[in-house]
């Protein structure tokens, strides 16, 4: 299951093992500060710390706790650093593969639900996920599962499931940020556990793929053999339990059954069967502020992806099967009769709802285009390049449809943009290349021609004027130069 390493590996994934067990990149702890934490782009998976033993949480944030000797492992396998995209892809999705722009690689999507009325009673929505986690045990495909549970108070906690029981323990949505793979150290020193699974968001998953490549805390032990992810537009703080639920709502954490988002509302189940509501926008304030800048909706990294938009009725998952390892789970859970399948499922809705996670940009401010215009590009090309770095990599025609401007315009932008280097283009789609890397070449080109406009004052402007003064006006001495 997962991704195999052989003997005989080709040169790009050579190239990403040897940077995952290169300890000499001259970056630690300040590194992963300044180009992640600082920038408020940590999604809190707890990578870092796990791998660490010099990395803690404070108030919800990575930091050091001792000293950093550089070894760059925090850094290296951050889910928000070096991913090499196509890599993964290209071991992942192989035989009989589909692709979608919102949806990614995929072989079939379906409904499904559990058949298992003990799961389906402390299910989210159809109990796929438990139904293949306990199903997976069972056939000791894996030994255990990193996942989340709660407390009373709706508080999230890694925990590490290994027996049915506990993964039923778990069942449900939690709705806020937790540091899932800070207890992976735990499942290899403590539970000594060989085979894993791992249930969390779509910006989790590259951590644990790294983790899947080449594991820094053990050889034998700790293999993620699965990977499962939920949907996710946006996930909270947990500011959303204690403020919003407890404060704004004024409901009891201690009294709340089952916290659920759909069609816009965001509904607390309480315990005594009473349901409250409320418009999802008033949640707004209390969203992890990386995920506002996250294009992945659909967990396009995992085995099987699960959520619930895009399925016809109430009780049932909707499901995108991905790699081989997740698609013969899945269909030998159909074979022992554990879920049941339905082919209806609005595709439309589910891609609609990932295409407006995909495509939402991070506009330029006036003060950016304002300094951007002595680099003598038009405000239309600044932009046009901006947009691309909030989409990443993709097609004109996607672009031209989130810019609103005809493809024309959009496909003569981007080749100014091309020549200038500032964008590259593979497969038909477009990228913008690093900004420092832009910026730094623009300002180097600056100074040349500045340079060399400089000198021809000097030399052929500066002499010519000198002779012209010296014979028409009396030179004063305060007035020579050096």
């Amino acid at each position: 299951m997962g991704i195999k390493i052989n003997e005989k590996e080709s040169d790009d994934k050579k190239e990403i093992i040897d940077f995952l067990q290169s300890n000499f990149l001259g970056m630690g702890f300040k590194e992963l500060q300044d180009h992640v934490i600082y920038r408020e782009n940590c999604v809190l998976c707890g990578c870092c710390t796990t791998l660490c033993p010099r990395i803690g949480l404070a108030d919800q944030e990575p930091a050091l706790i001792d000293y950093d000797p550089e070894c760059s492992t925090c850094f290296r396998y951050c889910p928000q650093t070096y991913y090499p995209e196509e890599l993964f892809e290209k071991e992942l999705f192989k035989e009989n593969i589909k692709k979608s722009y919102p949806l990614g690689f995929y072989k079939q999507v379906l409904t499904a639900k559990s058949t298992n009325k003990e799961i389906l009673k402390v299910a989210q929505n159809g109990g796929v996920v438990s139904t293949l986690l306990i199903h997976a045990l069972e056939n000791k495909l894996i030994d255990g599962v990193l996942i989340i549970d709660r407390d009373d108070n709706w508080v999230p906690n890694p925990y590490i499931a290994r027996t049915k029981d506990e993964i039923l323990a778990c069942a449900g949505s939690k709705y806020t940020v937790a540091p899932s793979l800070s207890i992976y150290k735990d499942a290899i020193n403590e539970f000594k556990l060989e085979k894993l699974a791992f249930v969390g968001m779509p910006c989790q998953i590259q951590a644990v793929r790294k983790l899947q490549l080449y594991s820094p805390l053990s050889t034998e032990l700790g293999k993620f053999t699965l990977i499962i992810g939920l949907f996710c537009f946006s996930n909270y703080s947990y500011d959303l339990m204690s403020k919003f639920v407890q404060e704004d709502l004024g409901i009891l954490l201690t009294t709340v059954e089952k916290i659920d988002i759909s069609n816009g509302r965001f509904y607390v189940y309480m315990k005594d069967g009473s349901i409250k509501d409320s418009p999802i926008k008033n949640t707004k304030k209390y969203n992890w502020v990386s995920c506002q800048h996250c294009k992945d909706y659909c967990a396009e990294g995992a085995d099987i992806s699960v959520g619930s938009v895009g399925t016809m009725e109430n009780g049932w998952n909707s499901v995108i099967l991905r790699t081989d390892t997740g698609t013969s789970l899945f269909n030998d859970a159909i074979m022992a009769k554990k879920l049941v399948t339905s082919p209806e499922i609005n595709l439309q809705k589910l891609e609609k709802e990932a295409l407006r996670k995909k495509t939402r940009i991070t506009p330029i401010d006036e003060k950016t285009l304002e300094a951007m215009q002595i680099l003598n590009i038009s405000d239309f090309e600044t932009k046009t390049y901006t947009t691309l770095m909030s989409l990443g990599h993709v097609s004109d025609s996607i672009l031209s449809k989130v810019m609103k401007t005809d493809k024309t315009l959009i496909q003569k932008s981007l080749g100014n943009l091309e020549r200038l280097n500032w964008v590259v283009k593979t497969n038909e789609a477009y990228s913008c290349v690093n900004p420092t890397l832009v910026i730094n070449n623009e300002i180097h080109k600056l100074k040349m021609s500045l340079s060399e406009r400089i000198e021809k004052l000097k030399s052929e402007a500066l002499p010519n004027l000198e002779t012209i003064y010296a014979q028409n006006n009396h030179v004063k001495m305060d007035e020579k130069s050096d």
